[in-house]
């Protein structure tokens, strides 16, 4: 009881400071019917609150620690900036060697339940919403005085410990906290793409960018077979057009398999043949 009174001290002293409070989360997540885990970071600092792939912190760290330039693409799709206790969400998307930028305003509707369970000396409330095409249960811990959670998932009255939707595609559990004495930057991995500026579109012109690349993936590819050039493709050497149409069939197939979006309702429409 004294650990958990200390700590919720120094998260209400954090809110006031420049100190950023990070919330790491393991998240699993399905795709083709098995689960994938991976770590992902929430940083909450007085003005912004961040989501992201925690490979980001890892390149970033040794970075700063060579003098070189690590980087590495998101693996989630799920890189978020937002002003602390905002519903205005920013979403940042790679692809390929572009950036973009997709805004969007996500106010939940929560109802919350008289169901708890402890989650070691923590005391946890459940609360359901829909959102994105699922539906989702949390688990909030009121003691911590956060309204914020992983990815969009915000408005409860504390942090979100743990989070499912109903169909088991998506699964985020808090792993572990730490407070640093500074605000983290992240502006070259996040606000940026090391170094390469997003651009602003909204959801149809980010849908129309890929399925133009899914409608051709191999497209430099095949100018380049055209022209005499070299194309190898996984350690394969392609000789002939007929190569390259099997190997673009193969990659939309990959595409449409490995796909599944957090918000459905949002999904890119890929073809279903």
């Amino acid at each position: 009881m004294e650990k958990l009174i200390i700590l919720i001290f120094t998260l209400i002293i954090n809110l006031f400071s420049a100190q950023t409070n990070r919330f790491i989360y393991e998240m699993e997540m399905k795709l083709l019917d098995k689960p994938m885990k991976m770590n992902m970071v929430l940083d909450i600092d007085k003005d912004y609150t961040k989501f992201y792939d925690y490979d980001f912190l890892k390149n970033d760290s040794i970075s700063k620690k060579t003098g070189e330039n690590w980087q590495t693409n998101t693996q989630s799709d799920q890189l978020i900036l937002r002003r602390t206790n905002s519903n205005e969400n920013r979403a940042f998307h790679d692809n390929m060697f572009d950036y973009f930028i997709i805004d969007s305003k996500d106010e939940m509707k929560w109802k919350i339940e008289k169901e708890t369970k402890k989650n070691a000396e923590y005391s946890l409330q459940k609360a359901t919403t829909d959102f994105g095409g699922r539906k989702w249960t949390a688990w909030f811990c009121s003691a911590i005085p956060f309204h914020e959670g992983p990815y969009k998932f915000r408005g409860l009255p504390g942090l979100i410990f743990e989070l499912h939707d109903d169909k088991g595609d998506y699964n985020y559990t808090l792993s572990k906290s730490i407070n640093l004495p500074e605000t983290f930057v992240t502006t070259n991995f996040l606000e940026t793409h090391y170094g390469n500026q997003p651009v602003k579109v909204n959801l149809k012109q980010f849908q129309k960018v890929k399925l133009d690349y899914y409608s051709d993936p191999v497209a430099e590819m095949r100018n380049n077979l055209k022209t005499g050039g070299t194309v190898i493709i996984g350690g394969e050497k392609i000789k002939s057009q007929e190569q390259l149409d099997q190997k673009r069939k193969f990659i939309q197939e990959s595409i449409k398999n490995y796909y599944n979006p957090i918000e459905l309702d949002k999904a890119i429409p890929y073809p279903k043949n």
